[in-house]
This record gives C-alpha cells, sequence and structure tokens, in this order.
C-alpha cells in the first residue's frame, strides 16, 4: 500500500510471494558478493604490500651478494698474494711444494676479471682456480646446488601460489629464482676459498715445521770452539803421548789456561759426567740428530748427568785430569756413534 499526499487517494497493490522472495534472494546474493569482492580487494592490497616490502627485501639480498661477491674477490687477492709469499719462503729455504695440495689460483688481468663469471672443473680439493670462469653454468656440483636453491625457494613461495595471478608476486617469484643462481655461485666460490685456505694452511704449518727443524739442526750442530786456546793435536792418527805408539786421536787436545771455561758448542742434553779412566773429569752431551761430542781432562765439572744445555753455556773449566801431560781439553765429536773431525763443524 501506497500513500500519496493528503489531496490524493490511497493506492495499493499486492507483490506476489515468489517475487518478493527473489528480490530479497537476489539482494542477498548482491550483499555477498560485495562482501566477497570487498574481502578480496582488501587481500589483495594487504598482498600487494607484502610483495613490495619483499621486493624491497629482494633487492637488498641482492646488494648483500654484490657485497659479499666483493669480498670474495678481495680474499682472493689475500690468498694470491699469501701464496706468492709462501713460494718465495720454499724457494729461500730449499723446501719443494708439497704433492698433497694445488695452488688453485693463478695471476689474472683487471680485463679477465671483468669478464670471469663462472667456474669449471670438479669438487674441491680438485677444483679449477677462480680465475677460469669461463663454464661456470656447466660445472655439476654448481648445477646441484642452484638445483637445491631453487627448490627451497619453491617451497617457501608455495604457500603464497594463490596469489600468482598478480604482476607484482610474478615478478617476485622470477626474481627469487634468478637468486638461487647467485646463491649457488656464492657458496660454490666460498667452498673453494675455503678449501683453499686449509690446503694454504697446511702449507704454511709444514713449511713452519720445516724451518722449525732446520733451526733445531743448526741449534743443535756443534759449530763452536769450546774452549778459547791453542789445538795442539788435530784428528786422524798420531804417537800416543803416554803409550809412544801409533794410535788413532779421535778428537782433538785443545791446550789452555787452566780453570779456563768449557762451553757447550750446541743445545743439547748431558748423557754422562764423571770420572772415566784414562780421561779424568768427563762429559758426555748429546746433541740430537746422531750427533755426539765428548769432553776429557777437565778440572771441575759444572753440569750433571739430564741437564738441558743451551750454545755457549759453561760445561766445566780445563784441567789435566787423567792421563795428560799438561792442562788442555780433549774434544771429540761423533756422529751416529763414529768419530769425526770436530772442524769439520767449527765455525768460529
Amino acid at each position: 500500500m501506497i500513500v500519496p499526499e493528503r489531496e490524493k487517494g490511497v493506492r495499493s497493490f499486492r507483490v506476489p510471494n515468489i517475487l518478493f522472495r527473489a528480490i530479497l534472494l537476489m539482494g542477498g546474493v548482491a550483499v555477498f558478493v560485495l562482501f566477497i569482492l570487498a574481502y578480496d580487494y582488501w587481500e589483495i592490497l594487504r598482498r600487494v604490500y607484502e610483495n613490495r616490502h619483499l621486493s624491497i627485501e629482494n633487492r637488498q639480498l641482492k646488494e648483500q651478494i654484490q657485497l659479499f661477491n666483493m669480498k670474495i674477490n678481495s680474499l682472493t687477492d689475500d690468498i694470491e698474494r699469501i701464496q706468492a709469499f709462501e713460494k718465495k719462503l720454499r724457494i729461500i729455504s730449499g723446501i719443494e711444494q708439497s704433492d698433497m695440495t694445488t695452488p688453485l689460483f693463478t695471476p689474472r688481468d683487471q680485463e679477465q676479471e671483468e669478464e670471469e663469471e663462472g667456474l669449471n672443473g670438479s669438487a674441491p680439493p680438485e677444483v679449477p682456480p677462480l680465475s677460469n670462469l669461463e663454464n661456470f653454468k656447466n660445472n655439476a656440483e654448481f648445477v646441484n646446488l642452484q638445483t637445491l636453491y631453487e627448490q627451497k625457494m619453491a617451497l617457501d613461495l608455495g604457500p603464497w601460489a594463490r596469489h600468482a595471478y598478480t604482476k607484482e608476486w610474478n615478478q617476485l617469484a622470477r626474481r627469487s629464482f634468478l637468486l638461487a643462481g647467485r646463491y649457488a655461485e656464492l657458496d660454490y666460490k666460498f667452498k673453494i676459498l675455503k678449501n683453499e685456505v686449509v690446503n694454504l694452511e697446511m702449507d704454511i704449518h709444514e713449511l713452519d715445521q720445516f724451518l722449525l727443524d732446520r733451526n733445531s739442526v743448526l741449534r743443535s750442530t756443534p759449530t763452536l770452539l769450546p774452549t778459547r786456546g791453542w789445538i795442539t793435536s788435530y784428528y786422524g792418527p798420531r804417537i800416543s803421548p803416554t803409550s809412544k805408539r801409533s794410535k788413532m786421536h779421535e778428537g782433538i787436545d785443545i791446550g789452555a789456561r787452566p780453570a779456563s771455561p768449557i762451553i757447550a758448542p750446541a743445545d743439547g742434553v748431558v748423557t754422562d759426567a764423571g770420572k772415566r779412566l784414562g780421561l779424568g773429569n768427563f762429559i758426555q752431551v748429546n746433541h740430537g740428530y746422531g750427533i755426539e761430542t765428548i769432553y776429557a781432562h777437565a778440572k771441575t765439572l759444572s753440569v750433571h748427568k739430564g741437564r738441558t744445555v743451551k750454545r755457549g753455556d759453561e760445561l766445566a773449566t780445563v784441567g789435566s785430569t787423567g792421563h795428560s801431560t799438561g792442562p788442555h781439553l780433549h774434544y771429540e765429536v761423533r756422529v751416529n756413534g763414529t768419530p769425526v773431525d770436530p772442524l769439520y763443524f767449527i765455525l768460529d
């Protein structure tokens, strides 16, 4: 029923029940559709914001990857410099390159550095040098790493795949999969550098051990004359002053003032100290590497058995004990138990 203005009559009409229900149904459907559209629009706006945020994060990751690549190149130069220094030390010391490691880096010019984009070869430690980057994408380990990164990114992007119809999401997905190759490249280069650092550390340790051993040999070589005086009898056959017979003199005799100090000509350990028949007060020092020295006819002993001595330490004083015709030091050098001429070792 419709009520118009006062001066006009009342009009009424009937709406069929089915039409009324249809209008209500259509109104409900329209409201539901509007609600769905509004919700979906709100979701799209929210996803667009998230995609923009992820896009910014994606760009930042690219910048970080570029920074890491710069650091890797700098580290590569440092390793090359250390390798050159290690090679120089090997030449100076005369030690050959160990077979267990091979240098991975070779010098390259600036133009080559700008053109290099890949790696070839096999997995560490038999990987090619970073300066050889011509067949990077054909490397089996790189391909495996890239596949693993792509699978991981696919899993991370999976929950958002329902928004694949948006342009920004598709761009983000493409950028992410492109980053998989960059991640694989970074990971592969890092493995090579790590392997090279380990090998270089082993080489330097080997060189250091060699130099330490050589230094130890030098410290253990009796290069000093044990006492200041005059050589009165040399190494070799001679007429013994006591028996008056020809006899092998297995050392040298150094005539010196009584009580003059007798010093250790090299580092070592005193293996015997005491009296010996014919030799009087006697000292024996083991210098290692099969080298021993013997000191006889001393007046007094300054060390005892088991004492560790350094080059220049006082061992005893010059005397004339035992079978001796005057104050002197009988000095012997033995190599693996065989007497040798002490003058072969003396440098001063």
